[in-house]
């Protein structure tokens, strides 16, 4: 069924999920596809961006054999069903093996290897972590440094090493070679599996702190597998192209799960995907030689790849790209549409709700700067949500209000269940943490994030209408607004901008643009900084804490300048704390006199600012 309207969902849900859906588990959903493709390719691996580079194909029946094997390795070494193994994995074929066998077998538990060793070793403990499964130097060499730290945290740890040619460090079992030396074609001592049964945890939340761990369910996995295609589901043949790390709901579900479940080609350009840069440079070489299909990525990707001149390649395989993962430019959409003729399927998904829980019909009518409907069996409710959690009434239409999902896609809640208050509220609904609206005709418009939002003096800016003005300059790649703190009006708003390659523009000229394009006088910026490139997140989100950060450090250092001027010599640094949150340090020049009368001048000019303040007197 082509999905064009509210209707057409609505009348999908006449039948009941349980019949709609009628794999329970991801072995058989695996099982199922592999029987209906066999011959054909289920993953293309490029191990490099150029025409000459080789290329590996796994058909469907390998697949299938791959995970099974992977799954019985991990019995044989003593993981039990209820056991977490943790994966620290870049994009290869391995990947896919070793994560939905673990998912079979045990509790999958991908991680951003980007994140330090320590961090890492703070997740796999809240996991519970029995297993790890990692990558050898020869694939990815920044990885294996923290395995070795994590491995003398973590003494029991059963460690397994993926690819290379050396032998495995004592301790450490080579995964291929052993997981090829088990069954194929069966599941040895098979884990009960059902709807309900948790198949994975996955990580959510900012690179500072320990994130929280959602769940995921096999019933919830294999709905998505069909509800997320089911807005772009073109045909049989497709070929969907994922730069998107596996540790990430993008790229392991709506980019490999989903598109296997229906038969696709999923092709995996390198190890690091888009955080290549010679796959963005490549990336239209990349869609011509193997007719793709279906493109995508974050937006930041997505405005870097339309800086890739086109010429010479026959990118005419492409019939759409499907973005998400934060709010993506209407300036960038229309280009892409205007530009390439393919059109841009926006959708909003969360770690939370198994990856994309509304997106803009292919077949019906897409608003630009909406994310869509929701996807058939996920309640999505705006509502007025109370600090504690409590939903006080349903917002009007397009009210804006905090965006709720209820339904079989969302998780059960985190492992630790300290983590559900203010997030699984009441009669099963999640709170997303996203501020939104729903028109009359049922599409979702997103408006920030609940702690996005700029605050001055009371009053509410949403970041969003500051970035999609200066995404419309013709210099500007991206732009991301935030807070700048201030004493009297609590914060103002300020803005990041990243240039595209070869323009410029100066900070007066882009905040005189604004002037013109914003048209409330208090949400345009103060100040507009240009950087060379914006901090992302692993999977190249633009990452606002560490933006909120640089705008404390601006804010201190211009707030101490009094201070300099008397001739005391002080600087400033801003960062997380654990206490306080975010914590200015003040660091006053050895031999200072008069500390005390430092310290309340200090107090007098930094007082006012929302943001806690220490003075530290160098020794």
């Amino acid at each position: 069924m082509k999905v064009r309207t509210q209707a057409d969902i609505a009348e999908l849900e006449r039948v009941p999920v349980t019949e709609r859906i009628r794999h329970t588990n991801v072995a058989d959903l695996l099982r199922d596809t592999a029987a209906r493709n066999a011959d054909k390719v289920a993953i293309r691996y490029l191990s490099g961006t150029g025409a000459t580079d080789p290329v590996r194909d796994v058909s469907y029946t390998e697949l299938l054999r791959r995970v099974f094997q992977a799954a019985n390795l991990l019995r044989a070494e003593g993981i039990g069903p209820d056991d977490t193994v943790t994966l620290l994995m870049p994009s290869v074929p391995e990947t896919f093996f070793a994560m939905w066998g673990a998912e079979i077998a045990a509790v999958a538990n991908p991680v951003n290897y980007f994140l330090d060793a320590s961090q890492i070793t703070g997740i796999m403990r809240e996991a519970g972590a029995k297993a790890l499964v990692a990558v050898d130097p020869s694939i990815y060499p920044d990885i294996w440094p923290k395995v070795e730290a994590i491995r003398a945290a973590m003494p029991a740890l059963k460690v397994f090493s993926v690819g290379g040619s050396n032998t495995p460090a004592a301790g450490v079992v080579d995964f291929n070679s052993a997981s090829a030396a088990q069954p194929g074609d069966r599941l040895v001592t098979p884990k009960p599996l059902d709807r309900d049964t948790v198949a994975a945890l996955f990580h959510t939340g900012g690179t500072t702190g320990l994130p929280k761990l959602a769940k995921h369910t096999h019933g919830a996995l294999t709905l998505m597998a069909w509800s997320n295609a089911l807005m772009v589901d073109l045909g049989p043949d497709m070929v969907l192209l994922n730069p998107l790390p596996q540790f990430h709901v993008g790229g392991s579900l709506f980019g490999a799960l989903s598109p296997v479940a229906k038969g696709w080609t999923v092709v995996i350009p390198t190890p690091l995907g888009a955080r290549n840069p010679n796959v963005v440079r490549d990336y239209w070489g990349i869609v011509e030689r193997n007719r793709v299909t279906i493109g995508g990525a974050v937006p930041t990707s997505l405005a870097a790849i339309m800086n890739v001149p086109r010429d010479g390649h026959d990118i005419s395989s492409l019939k759409t790209f499907v973005t998400g993962g934060s709010t993506v430019p209407v300036e960038l959409i229309r280009r892409i549409e205007r530009e390439i003729g393919a059109p841009v399927v926006e959708g909003y998904g969360m770690t939370e709700v198994h990856c994309y829980s509304t997106m803009n019909p292919y077949h019906g009518e897409r608003r630009t700067g909406s994310v869509g409907l929701r996807l058939p069996y996920t309640e999505v409710r705006i509502a007025d949500v109370g600090p504690d959690g409590v939903i006080r009434r349903d917002c009007a239409t397009d009210e804006i209000g905090h965006v709720l999902m209820r339904g079989p896609q969302v998780t059960p809640g985190y492992l630790d269940p300290r983590h559900d208050r203010n997030a699984m509220l009441a009669d099963g609904w999640l709170d997303s943490g996203d501020l939104g609206r729903v028109d009359a005709e049922g599409y979702v418009w997103l408006t920030g994030r609940s702690k996005d939002l700029i605050i001055r003096g009371g009053h509410n800016i949403d970041p969003v209408v500051i970035e999609e003005a200066l995404n419309r300059h013709p210099a500007v790649e991206t732009a991301a607004a935030v807070g700048l703190p201030d004493t009297y009006a609590g914060e103002l708003p300020m803005v990041f901008v990243q240039l595209r390659p070869g323009a410029s523009a100066s900070a007066e000229e882009l905040r005189e643009f604004c002037r013109k394009e914003i048209p409330e006088r208090a949400a345009v910026p103060v100040q507009v900084v240009p950087i060379a490139v914006m901090p992302l997140t692993g999977v190249g989100k633009i990452f606002k804490p560490a933006l909120r950060l640089n705008a404390a450090q601006l804010a201190f250092d211009a707030a101490l300048a009094p201070l300099r001027a008397e001739g005391i010599a002080a600087t400033v640094t801003v960062g997380n704390d654990a206490t306080h949150g975010t914590l200015a340090t003040v660091h006053v020049a050895k031999g200072a006199d008069k500390q005390d009368a430092i310290a309340q001048r200090c107090a007098a000019l930094l007082g006012g600012f929302q943001i806690r303040h220490v003075v530290a007197f160098d020794s």
